[in-house]
């Protein structure tokens, strides 16, 4: 699956990154190539916790339709690909 993230410069503080497809998907770094791997880091580490608790990957949005959202106005755009197959639901005991 390929997610889209949403990079913000962060004055003086490096970069800011959040999946806006999965809920409390975000993370900071000092460099952009820092925070790319971070974030694919941090978005594989939330689909393995929704495997977990039973639930499916949510669909990735098309970033056009994201970038409506003027909480990313001036924002720099990314995709992260992971693999779907990593991430099913594990069964239940």
């Amino acid at each position: 699956m390929r997610y889209p993230v949403v990079i913000h410069n962060i004055e003086y503080a490096g970069y800011g990154a959040i999946a806006p497809d999965l809920p409390h998907c975000h993370c900071h770094a000092e460099t952009l190539d820092d925070i790319l791997q971070k974030m694919a880091e941090t978005i594989m580490q939330r689909l393995e916790e929704l495997g977990a608790a039973g639930g499916v990957p949510p669909e990735p949005s098309e970033i056009d339709s994201l970038r409506q959202n003027p909480a990313y106005d001036d924002g720099l755009w990314a995709i992260i690909d992971v693999a779907h197959e990593q991430f099913s639901p594990k069964a239940q005991p």
